[in-house]
């Protein structure tokens, strides 16, 4: 207790909770878990002092989420159905708009816009499950078929032959289904239910009973819910003889009044392997019925309310953290290593440059001041960074796309690291759909101010004129990229009829955001860096341009680009495997200490490879170092998109993939690569910028 106020920290990674009076955590002891008994204590004290310190004066409170709901014995629980999707498609589709069994009534869930741009559509459903009542072979609907070329018939069967799976939520928690479970070893969990599967002749089959598995942990104040999970079977149901079954004009079952008793392949027992096999599988035919049933079975667990999401989340997969701590360590390495190379350059060659450069000043009032003879001044033949001094700082072509460019970058920098940083400390939590996309988006407005200070500042810098154009471009310039690719996308899943089809209302939503929130924040930020005093370069630029001799091969911009683009990827790629899967394979991303050091570091390896490329160049005396020192770890944003495709071809290509998951896939990867881009690029122009007026203010010049 800290303040009156009984702290409890419960798995960070995806939400944490403080709750006065709450029981103790009694978490699994795992030996793959025995890594998270090791974390500083510091740490976790620092967390519980600033969370009692937003605590005082409150009793008790659950941050952030949903706070956990005590059902009392015979309840109502609702299970609500989402909507249907597949890795294989990428294309999410309505539940309802299928020839499953419905409600009398359908109930839109409440969602915000974030969700629907998701493509979540949460509906109730027919199932009746009631708190620790257990109910067994319960009748859902029965459904015809339709014809073979009728569409319920085409529908159901590419349902099943694109891997389509339910998505049911029970107390806002997703459904598991049993993907393997090794003897002796953990079970592993698949989010989803399958709609059904192909067998190895091509018949198809349809899952039409599950078994409900719902674990609950018991409090003084009734059962909370830590678990769902769905045994799915495909079972030949039929009907037991003088059975009077009607089908309503939806072609679905309107009996209510016939139970498990109606059907002759129940048993009263909770479904069994043995029972389905010998009942034969439920094959998909034209012009047949499919009944569907349900278990419900309640058994009682351990796992306290705020453990529930670690089935979902891996958190006892020893693998998986040794390859994330691999990648981290092998991202420091590459960092330390490039660390090291620009100290030895600090410290050794541009010391002794410095160095020399100075006693060549010295020289010419050495020797006296004055004559022709051989010790004077100008006979001392200067080469190296210092020959350019007076060209260094001559403006790029094109300064105020340049400066739009960085600004836009270093607002992107920010939004990632807010984002991280909030859902690190667990304000991000799975439990909440849609609120990572919603943070990035009200993050990315909020933040507009930094990317029209940065250009404002960059652009005075440089004697730039044209201030409302370019601070124009730069609040427009990445949102209206990503508004043609969506609208292109958007128009592409409105003719497939797809529930992530955003509605015209959030449409209209995400145009105010950047109307009336980013491009004035952009301007307001823009306006306090004109009005700031100039930024003072050392060194000022003469009236003409010293020509740049021919430089080496291995200086040219594609070859700089080649080398500076690798290693910041090279620092954060295994790291970009896991955020591929959880965008495209429906896993749930959870690690994001590891992802906040992947970031900080793909950001200082950028900044490291474009000081030392500038280094270089200018000592080739090549003083056109501003769009080099951008473009070069920009490059960065192509190996993302180079290595998208190999796990596009390796995880995601196949028989059942579409053009339209092929441009959904490659479109959205795009824009992901062109934010990886702009800020490489932002980080190692301005980590150029800074080593450039190091360099330059420690020498004289005449």
């Amino acid at each position: 207790r800290l303040g009156g106020v009984e702290v409890i920290i419960v798995s960070l990674r995806p939400s944490f909770a403080l709750c006065d009076g709450a029981p103790p955590i009694r978490r699994r002891q795992k030996r793959s878990q025995l890594h998270e008994r090791k974390r500083p204590m510091a740490r976790n004290l620092l967390r519980c002092l600033a969370a009692a310190s937003a605590a005082a004066g409150v009793s008790g409170f659950y941050l952030p989420g949903i706070a956990p709901h005590d059902y009392a014995p015979g309840e109502r629980v609702w299970l609500k159905v989402n909507s249907l999707t597949s890795s294989k498609t990428q294309v999410p589709y309505e539940y309802y708009k299928f020839n499953f069994c419905k409600p009398k009534r359908i109930i839109d869930n409440k969602e915000n816009f974030a969700e629907f741009m998701a493509g979540d559509r949460i509906q109730n459903s027919p199932y009746q499950v009631f708190t620790m009542e257990d109910t067994y072979c319960n009748l859902l609907c029965a459904v015809k078929t339709g014809s073979e070329k009728g569409h319920k018939y085409k529908q159901m069967k590419a349902l099943v032959e694109d891997a389509y799976h339910h998505n049911w939520l029970m107390d806002s928690l997703p459904a598991a289904s049993v993907a393997d479970a090794e003897e002796g070893g953990l079970a592993s969990y698949a989010k989803g239910v399958p709609v059904g599967y192909v067998g190895p002749t091509g018949k198809v089959f349809v899952y039409n009973h599950v078994q409900l598995i719902v674990k609950y942990h018991e409090t003084d104040a009734g059962a909370r819910i830590v678990g769902l999970y769905a045994e799915p079977y495909s079972v030949r149901h039929k009907f037991a003889a003088g059975v009077d079954y009607a089908y309503g004009p939806s072609g679905r079952k309107v009996n209510k009044d016939l139970g498990a008793a109606a059907i002759k392949t129940c048993t009263g027992y909770p479904m069994t392997k043995t029972d389905a096999t010998f009942a034969g599988p439920q094959e998909l035919t034209p012009d047949a019925q499919i009944i569907y049933t349900y278990d419900v079975v309640w058994e009682p667990s351990e796992v306290a309310w705020a453990s529930r999401w670690d089935i979902y989340l891996n958190t006892g997969d020893q693998t998986v953290e040794n390859v994330h701590w691999f990648s981290i360590v092998n991202a420091v390495i590459i960092v330390l290593t490039l660390g090291a190379i620009l100290a030895v350059i600090l410290a050794r060659s541009l010391r002794a440059d410095l160095t020399r450069y100075n006693k060549e000043e010295l020289a010419p009032l050495a020797g006296g001041g004055g004559g022709g003879g051989d010790d004077g001044g100008d006979d001392l033949d200067e080469t190296g960074w210092k020959v350019v001094h007076a060209d260094v700082y001559r403006p790029p072509h094109y300064p105020g796309f340049l400066c739009a460019l960085v600004a836009t970058g270093a607002q992107l920098g920010v939004m990632a690291f807010l984002v991280l940083l909030f859902a690190y400390v667990g304000f991000v939590s799975p439990a909440n759909r849609g609120s990572l996309l919603l943070a990035l988006l009200a993050t990315y407005a909020l933040v507009g101010g930094v990317a029209g200070y940065v250009c404002a500042r960059l652009y005075k810098a440089l004697g730039g004129q044209r201030w409302t154009a370019t601070t124009a471009a730069t609040a427009t310039l990445f949102p209206l990229t990503c508004g043609v690719v969506f609208g292109a996308l958007e128009a592409a899943l409105v003719a497939a009829g797809s529930s992530s089809a955003v509605p015209p209302l959030v449409l209209l939503q995400l145009a105010g955001l950047f109307a009336f929130v980013v491009v004035p924040l952009t301007y307001l930020g823009a306006a306090a860096g004109f009005a700031a005093p100039t930024a003072e370069f050392p060194a000022t630029p003469a009236k003409v341009a010293r020509p740049v001799p021919p430089q080496p091969a291995t200086l040219s911009l594609p070859v700089a680009a080649l080398v500076c683009g690798v290693v910041p990827f090279g620092a954060s790629f295994v790291e970009l495997y896991f955020v591929l899967d959880s965008l495209w394979m429906e896993a749930y991303y959870y690690l994001f200490g590891f992802a906040a050091c992947g970031f900080a570091l793909l950001v200082l390896a950028a900044a490291e490879t474009a000081a030392l490329l500038t280094y270089y160049s200018l000592c080739a005396e090549n003083h056109r170092w501003w769009w080099r020192a951008f473009l070069a770890p920009a490059a960065a944003g192509a190996y993302v998109l180079a290595y998208a495709a190999f796990y596009y071809d390796a995880h995601l290509a196949g028989d059942g993939s579409t053009a339209l998951a092929f441009c959904l896939f490659f479109g959205y990867m795009t824009l992901v690569a062109l934010a990886v881009a702009l800020v490489s690029g932002a980080a190692g122009f301005l980590a150029s910028l800074k080593f450039t007026n190091y360099i330059f203010s420690q020498i004289k010049f005449d």
